[in-house]
């Protein structure tokens, strides 16, 4: 109980100074990973019929270690394209990601965590963008061989270059068959119901869903070392309203150091 109030006191205090990014990935309680160097790219692409949705691209690159044996942080740049012809890609965030661990593996039907994370905005003229705070539980569950992740956060716009007031309401999910560790079949829901209190009707707001591959290889099984290990992720997400892409290609490739 103690560290429960601890960790979520540390998080409070970082945002205080302090978008969450649109990362197509769900984040775990189980991600502190103690003396383990993490280098991690994740990346987003939308495809539509509609040039206003179309090209849209999102690219992560990310370094990440246990700080603590219940608190993860990580360092983040973020690069976007916006849709349309001819777009450029920018640098557009530097994020500091933290993911606190407040419940041992099996101690309640559930396994609990709390994540932070801070935005900086690095656009400025025409691609300025607001600064962002974002933060919520993340929680996982083993059923048989089924492994389920939720993300339940709230986003709140900081800085000169606000487009919304109030908290933005965001979820996540993704339901795993552990069938081979090196490639098992998930599925996965994204969504965005807009600001608490002024959430527009559902087929204005960002829902996902689709079909995902998860896995991990040892780099002894690659021959390149004794330890460590490879994650990689890949799927196509459907658009389920009128205010998505059709489709988004998603992906996630993660190398692990111990040290």
């Amino acid at each position: 109980m103690t560290r429960t109030f601890v960790g979520m006191a540390a998080a409070l205090a970082l945002l205080a100074p302090m978008e969450a990014r649109a990362d197509y990935h769900l984040h775990s309680p189980y991600e502190v990973d103690l003396g383990e160097l993490e280098i991690e790219h994740n990346g987003a692409a939308s495809f539509d019929r509609k040039p206003d949705n179309n090209g849209a691209q999102s690219y992560t690159l990310e370094f990440g270690t246990g700080l603590t044996s219940w608190w993860h942080s990580e360092i983040e740049l973020g690069f976007d394209r916006d849709p349309g012809f001819s777009q450029p890609t920018n640098l557009t965030q530097a994020v500091t990601e933290n993911t606190f661990q407040l419940t041992e593996p099996g101690q309640y039907f559930a396994d609990f965590g709390f994540y932070a994370e801070y935005g900086q905005s690095l656009t400025t003229g025409k691609h300025a963008a607001p600064n962002q705070a974002t933060f919520g539980p993340v929680i996982g569950m083993d059923i048989g061989r089924t492994s389920h992740l939720v993300n339940l956060f709230v986003t709140r716009e900081l800085g000169p270059n606000q487009d919304t007031q109030g908290l933005d309401f965001s979820y996540a999910w993704q339901s795993k068959w552990n069938l081979w560790k090196p490639l098992s079949p998930a599925i996965e829901i994204y969504g965005d119901s807009g600001v608490l209190g002024q959430s527009p009707r559902f087929s204005r707001q960002q829902f996902l869903v689709g079909p995902v591959g998860v896995g991990a290889l040892s780099l002894h099984d690659l021959g390149l070392g004794n330890a460590g290990k490879v994650k990689y992720e890949i799927g196509w997400l459907f658009g389920a309203t009128q205010a998505t892409a059709e489709g988004t290609l998603r992906w996630r490739l993660e190398l692990e150091i111990p040290f």
